[in-house]
């Protein structure tokens, strides 16, 4: 968590041209409340994808008439989701209490973008299992796509509305965004969210959803397979 926080630091010094004074976010969040809303829709996310790409072989036994491969998947996903929210809830609770700032201005729509994001997390969960059954360069290849590119451009480390206005395409592409801007605007309705959507997140999530159970449905003869292999 620390160096995450001294990444956003960093950012902010960048993003200020050298000063390392108060940035806009400080006026809804203190710097560890806006970390930790970024850690609670991320991580799951990240976590969720890389198990698909490497968690089925190491279960194979588990295959018989009455498991398939969907449901190993869903508990993993389900244990995994588990453990990272109250992991992190804990971590906002404590920090809540510290500051005794307590505030949460749309519980409702916090809740709605967390399951949305479950979702989305296991479609895209469901495609990297076929993308990385083919071979190992291109699970080594996705993994890296997760761990640099989603990351820096998950807002993680920064605001939307802290982005000059020409580079704001360059990362509201990204539905994860959108999840981490909409949670931290159910904490606080005042928080600026320009060129983020909420209906773009809903699509993002059944559409993927949608395509992957296709393609597990069409495909999912080449899973067991790959596993027996």
């Amino acid at each position: 968590m620390l160096f995450f926080i001294g990444i956003r630091i960093g950012f902010r010094y960048l993003m200020s041209g050298g000063s390392l004074g108060g940035s806009a976010t400080s006026l809804y969040f203190n710097i560890v409340i806006f970390m930790a809303a970024g850690f609670t829709i991320y991580f799951p996310f990240r976590q969720l994808a890389i198990q698909a790409l490497s968690g089925l072989k190491l279960r194979s036994p588990l295959y018989y008439k009455r498991i398939e491969p969907l449901d190993i998947l869903l508990a993993l996903s389900l244990n995994n989701v588990r453990a990272l929210l109250t992991l992190t809830l804990g971590l906002m609770a404590l920090i809540w209490g510290l500051t005794w700032d307590f505030r949460m201005d749309s519980p409702g729509l916090a809740l709605c973008i967390y399951l949305l994001t479950v979702v989305m997390a296991i479609g895209f969960g469901i495609c990297l299992v076929f993308l990385g059954s083919y071979n190992k360069f291109i699970t080594r290849l996705i993994k890296r796509l997760i761990n640099r590119i989603l990351i820096f451009t998950s807002g993680l480390f920064f605001a939307t509305f802290e982005l000059p206005l020409y580079s704001r395409p360059f990362v509201t592409w990204n539905p994860v965004l959108h999840a981490v801007e909409l949670f931290r605007y159910s904490l606080n309705n005042e928080y600026p969210i320009p060129d983020i959507s909420l209906s773009y997140l809903i699509w993002c999530s059944l559409i993927l959803l949608g395509f992957s159970l296709i393609l597990y449905r069409t495909n999912e003869s080449l899973l067991l397979e790959s596993v027996d292999d």
